[in-house]
């Protein structure tokens, strides 16, 4: 399986609930500073940002309710839809990289 593969699996995961897009985020916070991965390195950090945004206001939901076993429905209703859609940008980036090293 290509690297681009993993990465997209990861990415399609990456939204399924809170601690999947944490581990998402902080997965892929320094994949811009390699360049066969990422083309646009500075589209690539603002994106990022985007990610990291989501992710902070979801902890700090999530902290704020106590920090719940079970969250799934605040993060389906609140976040899930935006992180799916950025994760998905993100991921797409990188076939950007994969297409522009061929």
């Amino acid at each position: 399986m290509s690297v681009r593969n993993d990465w997209k699996t990861l990415g399609e995961r990456a939204s399924e609930d809170l601690f999947a897009w944490a581990a998402f985020v902080a997965k892929t916070e320094f994949l811009w500073q390699d360049p066969a991965s990422v083309k646009d390195a500075d589209a690539w950090q603002r994106l990022w940002f985007e990610l990291e945004i989501i992710n902070g206001l979801a902890l700090a939901q999530w902290e704020d309710e106590g920090k719940p076993d079970d969250w799934s429905r605040s993060w389906s209703k609140d976040y899930r839809q935006e992180a799916a859609a950025l994760a998905t940008e993100l991921v797409a980036m990188l076939g950007d990289a994969d297409s522009s090293a061929t």
